[in-house]
């Protein structure tokens, strides 16, 4: 089997040249379209700007913004210049945006000024007062000692800050041949990206992703997937996260194909889009097709373009993708990830219908998977169900920083711990049976359950918490917050989700608050929330039996 050894920047170059004047990006909100010949035009003059800068190799710089085609530019500056991007989701708030851009250390920050109710600028501000009174590029702050140098990406004109237009101007200061310099210095096993994944012990986890991963697994998944230079993608998946950067925009591309970029995913938007850019491939998790497919008007939009796609960031009923397919008239293909290993598994456009609704399909070339019994670790055979491991060439080198939660989930034998309790049939197609790990799958996203437990916690009168995820229809699943008060303490469920709303992203904020004397816990104190989920679905029905 051949994987490539070049670079993410010079493999990128050399597609930009094959297919020149090909569309490659277009994006309706700004009124933007980008041949491939523009868009190495745009990548290139970012990274001599970031040059410029005094951006270096191994230098980590941290992003903060919605989908556009700044962004996919900005992950192929990085890469060309051997800088590490740190991906930042839209919906932390501040406590969250300080610990990654302190954990990781980054010296320079490409940012959005805001997103809804969400003040980026303003956070960054209470974060590094001393920005107020910075010249561009000399910011020294006490709470974020590495960072140097704030890069607005929306031209906004803020103190201590450049804009992405500066930036961008820098270019005519740098040469050609630095920039080829700089881009030789880079190899494919130097990481070029790190991505903060949720735990189960709180705090994210910073994967570090190399060259050779991302585009190894974008190349092998592309072709499972059959992305072809005709299609035109439709990409409302956000760019922090693998599925939305590697396997949607970054895959494509790679074979011609154009990328049609949403900032982020709003229902009739998105049809919208698909009927004027005659969009061919769709990616979603459950939540955006469930959303798209029960909107009042989605019978108005001419969808007949869309062929293919897939489904992915959580268990997706039989049902659903049957729908998916009759609606949109479309093969919708499973894929199933980590942020760790990128794409794992995927079905295939000529699996049976019944196989693509019912597992998660075969490993991908570069890829063996194993069955472990998660106590002993030893691996079992025939049909039987533990926990699902993986031999993959797409292996992340580590979490940033984090040596003991690296060695938990890569063994001894470098096989991945997914945490997913799975078995694989006598074809080699892999069954997920539900979660080992305590992890909640929300709309897609990955939530820890320790995160939200710690901060209820932070509260006077509560005695202590457990956050379980339970099912719904529309996010796939909901959190839930089981709380126990102390004696003779009162405390309402909006206090509790306010307090939550103040300290993490709203995506994290619990819907269901629920009341307890006490847990159920093993005899070693650990509480037992899988009886904590059967005693809340319970109460549940009960009350839908009272309301019939």
């Amino acid at each position: 089997m051949h994987f490539t050894e070049q670079t993410i920047g010079a493999f990128m170059d050399e597609k930009c040249r094959e297919y020149r004047n090909k569309e490659a990006l277009v994006f309706p909100d700004g009124q933007e379209r980008y041949s491939f010949e523009a868009f190495q035009k745009l990548y290139e003059d970012i990274a001599k700007g970031l040059l410029y800068l005094g951006v270096k190799n191994g230098d980590h710089i941290a992003l903060l913004s919605l989908n556009s085609p700044l962004w996919i530019a900005l992950q192929i500056a990085a890469a060309k210049i051997g800088a590490v991007l740190v991906c930042i989701n839209t919906g932390y708030i501040k406590e969250e945006l300080e610990y990654v851009l302190r954990h990781s250390e980054a010296t320079t920050l490409l940012m959005m000024e805001s997103f809804k109710k969400n003040s980026f600028f303003n956070s960054l501000s209470e974060i590094c007062p001393e920005l107020s009174t910075a010249q561009p590029g000399t910011l020294c702050s006490a709470s974020l000692p590495n960072l140097k140098n704030v890069v607005m990406l929306d031209n906004c004109v803020k103190n201590g800050t450049f804009s992405i237009n500066d930036v961008l101007g820098m270019a005519a200061q740098v040469t050609d041949a630095t920039l080829q310099k700089a881009s030789d210095r880079v190899h494919c096993k130097d990481i070029t990206n790190i991505y903060y994944t949720s735990g189960t012990t709180g705090k994210p986890k910073a994967v570090m992703l190399n060259h050779f991963v991302i585009l190894n697994n974008a190349l092998q998944s592309g072709r499972q997937l059959g992305y072809t230079g005709k299609d035109r993608l439709l990409l409302c998946l956000p760019l922090f996260h693998v599925i939305g950067y590697v396997l949607s925009a970054f895959s494509c591309l790679l074979v011609g194909a154009t990328v049609v970029i949403a900032p982020r995913f709003e229902t009739e938007k998105m049809l919208a889009y698909i009927a004027q850019e005659k969009c061919t491939v769709l990616n979603g998790v459950p939540t955006m097709f469930k959303l798209m497919l029960d909107c009042k008007n989605f019978d108005q939009y001419d969808l007949t373009s869309i062929s293919n796609g897939f489904i992915a960031g959580s268990c997706c009923s039989p049902e659903l993708i049957a729908r998916i397919n009759r609606t949109f008239g479309m093969h919708l293909l499973n894929v199933y990830g980590q942020t760790e290993a990128i794409a794992i598994c995927q079905t295939k456009a000529t699996d049976d219908d019944s196989v693509r609704a019912t597992t998660v399909g075969q490993p991908i070339p570069g890829i063996v998977a194993h069955i472990v019994d998660p106590q002993s670790g030893e691996e079992l055979f025939d049909e039987q169900e533990g926990e699902l491991c993986m031999d993959t060439v797409y292996l992340m080198d580590g979490y940033y920083k984090n040596e003991e939660a690296t060695r938990k989930t890569i063994d001894e034998r470098r096989w991945l711990h997914t945490g997913d309790l799975a078995s694989i049939d006598p074809n080699g197609y892999v069954c997920i049976k539900g979660r080992i790990k305590d992890i909640i799958i929300r709309g897609g996203e990955n939530i820890a359950p320790a995160e939200i437990e710690a901060v209820i916690k932070e509260l006077d009168s509560v005695e202590e918490a457990a956050v379980i995820g339970i099912p719904d229809e529309v996010m796939g699943e909901e959190i839930c917050a089981f709380v126990i008060l102390k004696q003779d303490k009162s405390l309402s469920s909006d206090v509790i989700r306010s307090h939550v709303q103040a300290r993490l992203a709203k995506f994290k904020v619990p819907k269901h608050i629920v009341y307890a004397q006490e847990f159920p816990v093993t005899s070693s104190g650990k509480v037992q929330k899988y009886l904590l989920r059967k005693q809340f679905l319970k109460q549940a029905e009960l009350l839908q039996e009272t309301a019939v």
